[in-house]
């Protein structure tokens, strides 16, 4: 009875797996997934392996009392890893860790990344790190104790001979320990973490103490030496006056006698402050004994000028203020700004609106059949025209600028335009669809920007941009032509918009030039014909040897002169053809002179293809759509058959669209080939018949005008007049793109390699952002973005270059600095006492000599003791760093000598030592 109950209140099942032993099995499935009990020795590490390969990562979740862990594997990959040298362990060697641990060729590694940091710390390969996932901190000692028993279960139990480490305390603090088992050996890797530093662990003799008082516990052999590697940081980042000569460019232009035109027509470039943020020294000592070296409170041998290596890296400002970045940016925003001229400056600017009203009555009037001069048309407007307006910028810059743009008004001027040739360009820039480089409209975006950024942004614009098409009018009036755009017709294949504009302009003046020399000619020839110099068509250019050649015709052919009545007299003849001739009358087919084809502006160009698309597809739709086009078409008609009486439609076709003349076998009554009309030519109504059986005898010079230079010209100045500023900054805004990729294509760095290609890249979106006519603020927001990143980049490299005192000819100094650029740790060729490490000495004594108020001090220096200006020379370390090594046996002096490891990282805030400690496990 007794018994019964006693097995009542004692049952329990004792096969049940607790959770605890089911995360040790999980944790070696894990091992063994990953194939870790197979690792074998691998050859030995080079220099700079822990930086420059790759470290391979698993990862794996897993769970221990509601907590989530992540367990990860890192190993280093090799690049000359070959599996035939590696070879099995054996009982008398160590194992992977403890070779490494004492390897000295990757010692202070900068690894400080997502657990790289126990690389840095424990001098090792390959490890196993266990982590609480989910921000979960493990600070509970006995928490801590039962993991990392755990963790050492597990690999033991899968003969894993790995370190596996657990991270402790608060994430922020980096805090691993853990274990590594072996064959016959057993490693402890410990940890401490202290925000105050001890008083005997300032220095190297108290740090040293506390290794071989770790070390030598009960082991009762004495430790013969230990071998110590040093490393000292130093940080400056308080740049003097002679370590930073970049300054910008003195843009205050303006002031003073000279008014240094020259920097208007370029733009600015580089860094408005220093754009290297720090710079660490790291001066080494790579392995010596303990016994040749002191470093205690009183005395050091570690001084960074006596260090065998020196390695430097820098830390750049994350986003450095440049200045054709802001120039750019600046622009932009303006881009934005729907302020009309009026608001900006005022209403003495509001003349600017109320040529809407002068310039419909002006249309009205040169619809009329009698052109009148223009000065009556803009007669009103001319006294408003000349009332200049305030803003930001005064007449003595105002002036010295509108000179820049249009030196042609300057008689001595020294930045006269080059021949603008707009079909000639550099093959690099093929694509870009601006204007010309050191054209008008270029030069006018360039000095937008300056006057944008330094002089009174929207309000200095909208100045300048009034007085500009001030200028444009005057100009205009007098038929004086616009320098600095180049001649032909607007051209809105390869310019922007602004610059078909200007082109406009141009052949306005020019026709309305040669209208007034052939109106004074006229009326100095012609004066027995008053009513033709009395009509409208005295304004068209005549070719003056038609009558030359009409006495031709009249004394060759004297059998014709009754057939040309006074009405119907051959004129407006240009040459006679060399081999055609009329079909039905065999007289000789003569060319005629024509009126030039419209120039029209890329914004036409879309209206008129917006019209027609508009008109629909019925038939009245397409009467009108072929009336439209048939315009130039009726002009070069009528001028063929005032040039050719008696001709026929086959003989304009011959001559104006010879594909559409199909030749036959044979030849006719006048010796030349047969033919007839094509298919197209020969359907009854087509727009070629219809238009030629409604064309007159009516010679070029006596047409009406196809295009109305006056009524385009005035057109044109409304366009530009009615802008409001962020169209005005648009307009200007290819161009002033163009520019500043010009001027970013001018840096040549030898340290940056691949500048040419980014450059190329971002010219690759220019030449995207530039084709549409109307333009997207976005591209040119993604390339002002890649111009700030690039020039920055340059900005830093010179920086660094003048800093460090190198020369781009040098491929040894060319090599440092781009692998400074690219962030790494780089050592000083020579050390500290090679070029670079005097320059780097230099900028540490001046910074030292600003913080010390020691400039006028120079008396006091040179009577100072030769080891006190050494030492004051630099300032204190901003971190120091010790590894001390040692073999010796543990945990008896009858067991086999085992690797002994301590790295200690000393900081003014905190100290770190990472202990890596091994036990012999078979001779105790």
């Amino acid at each position: 009875m007794h018994h019964v109950e006693i097995e009542d209140f004692y049952h329990h099942d004792f096969t049940t797996v607790s959770e605890w032993e089911v995360f040790i099995a999980r944790l070696e499935e894990i091992i063994h997934e990953w194939k870790l009990p197979q690792t074998k020795v691998a050859s030995p590490l080079n220099p700079r392996d822990f930086v420059d390969c790759q470290w391979h990562e698993a990862s794996e979740k897993l769970n221990f009392a509601d907590v989530e862990f992540v367990l990860k594997h890192y190993k280093l990959e090799k690049k000359d890893e070959d599996e035939d040298t590696t070879k099995e362990e054996s009982e008398e060697e160590w194992i992977q860790c403890q070779k490494d641990a004492m390897d000295i060729s990757n010692d202070f590694a900068k690894l400080n990344d997502n657990c790289m940091e126990i690389a840095r710390y424990y001098g090792i390969r390959e490890f196993l790190a266990l982590i609480p996932a989910r921000k979960t901190n493990l600070t509970d000692e006995t928490r801590i104790k039962i993991i990392l028993s755990s963790l050492t279960i597990a690999t033991n139990n899968a003969n894993c001979y790995i370190p596996a480490l657990v991270q402790v305390q608060e994430s922020w603090q980096k805090m691993y320990l853990g274990c590594c088992p072996g064959k016959g050996t057993s490693v402890s890797l410990d940890m401490v973490h202290l925000k105050k530093v001890p008083p005997h662990c300032r220095y190297l003799t108290g740090l040293l103490a506390l290794f071989k008082q770790k070390i030598g516990e009960g082991c009762g052999v004495k430790l013969d030496s230990v071998m110590v590697s040093a490393r000292f940081s130093y940080l400056l980042k308080d740049w003097t006056n002679s370590t930073w000569t970049q300054e910008p460019p003195d843009f205050d232009f303006m002031q003073g006698e000279t008014l240094g035109v020259a920097e208007l027509g370029k733009l600015p470039f580089g860094a408005t402050f220093d754009p290297v943020g720090e710079l660490h020294l790291f001066v080494t000592w790579p392995q010596m004994t303990d016994n040749v070296v002191v470093d205690s409170e009183g005395y050091s041998d570690l001084e960074p000028q006596l260090a065998p290596e020196w390695s430097v890296q820098v830390k750049m400002v994350a986003l450095p203020a440049c200045l054709l970045g802001e120039y750019m940016t600046d622009f932009l925003h303006l881009c934005n700004n729907q302020k009309t001229m009026v608001e900006l400056l005022g209403e003495s600017a509001s003349y600017i609106h109320d040529d809407e009203h002068m310039l419909s009555s002006a249309f009205n009037v040169l619809t009329e059949s009698r052109i009148p001069t223009i000065s009556s048309v803009v007669g009103k407007s001319s006294v408003k025209k000349n009332k200049s307006v305030e803003g930001p910028i005064s007449e003595e810059i105002l002036l010295p600028i509108l000179y820049f743009l249009f030196p042609d008004a300057d008689e001595n001027s020294k930045f006269p335009y080059n021949d603008i040739i707009t079909a000639v360009e550099d093959d690099q820039w093929k694509g870009v669809k601006t204007c010309t480089t050191d054209s008008l409209v270029w030069r006018l975006s360039i000095v937008a920007a300056h006057c944008t950024h330094n002089l009174g942004g929207a309000t200095a614009l909208a100045q300048l941009w009034h007085e500009f098409v001030q200028e444009i009018r005057f100009r205009w009036e007098k038929s004086i032509l616009i320098p600095g755009v180049g001649p032909g017709f607007p051209d809105s294949v390869r310019t922007c918009l602004l610059h078909q504009k200007l082109q406009m302009m141009n052949c306005c003046i020019t026709r309305k030039k040669a209208r007034e020399e052939n109106t004074h000619r006229s009326q100095s020839t012609e004066l027995d014909d008053v009513e033709e110099t009395e009509s409208e068509d005295e304004e068209f250019f005549e070719c003056t040897s038609e009558e030359m050649a009409n006495d031709e015709v009249l004394s060759t052919r004297p059998q014709l002169k009754a057939k040309h009545l006074l009405w119907n007299k051959p004129t407006g003849r240009l040459a006679k053809h060399p081999s055609l001739r009329l079909i039905q009358t065999g007289d000789p087919l003569y060319l005629p002179i024509t009126q030039d084809p419209v120039p029209k502006t890329e914004d036409q160009l879309e209206e008129d293809a917006q019209v027609m698309m508009q008109l629909g597809t019925d038939k009245y739709a397409s009467e009108m759509r072929a009336r439209m086009m048939s315009a130039s078409l009726l002009s070069d008609m009528e001028s063929f058959k005032a040039a050719n009486p008696g001709a026929v439609l086959e003989d304009f076709i011959r001559w104006y669209s010879p594909r559409d003349w199909i030749d036959e076998e044979g030849v006719d009554e006048w010796g030349q080939g047969k033919g007839q009309l094509s298919p197209r030519m020969m359907i009854p109504d087509n727009p070629w018949s219809t238009t030629w059986a409604s064309a007159q005898p009516v010679p070029a010079h006596r047409q009406k005008r196809l295009f109305d230079d006056t009524r385009e010209a005035e057109k044109a100045l409304h366009y530009l007049y009615s802008k409001r500023i962020s169209q005005v900054a648009q307009l200007l805004l290819p161009s002033l793109t163009h520019a500043a990729l010009y001027t970013l294509s001018l840096q040549k760095q030898e340290a940056l390699p691949s500048l040419p290609d980014v450059a190329q890249s971002i010219l690759n979106k220019l030449q995207y952002a530039t084709k549409p006519i109307h333009q997207k603020l976005q591209l040119y927001e993604e390339i002002t973005r890649d111009v700030e990143s690039v020039e920055a980049l340059v900005a830093q490299v010179n920086s660094l270059q003048h800093k460090l005192g190198g020369s781009n000819d040098s491929k040894e100094f060319t090599s440092f600095l781009i692998q400074l650029m690219r962030g790494k740790e780089v050592r000083v060729p020579g050390g500290s006492r090679g070029d670079i490490g005097a320059r780097i000495t230099t900028m540490f004594r001046d910074a030292q000599k600003a913080a010390h108020l020691m400039t006028s001090s120079v008396s006091s220096i040179k009577d100072t003791s030769t080891e006190n200006s050494r030492h004051k020379m630099f300032p204190e370390p901003s971190c120091k760093e010790f590894i001390l090594r040692a073999i010796i046996p543990r945990p008896s002096p009858a067991s086999t000598p085992q690797p002994q490891r301590l790295y200690i990282c000393l900081k003014r805030e905190h100290i770190r030592l990472a202990g890596f400690f091994s036990e012999d496990t078979t001779f105790l």
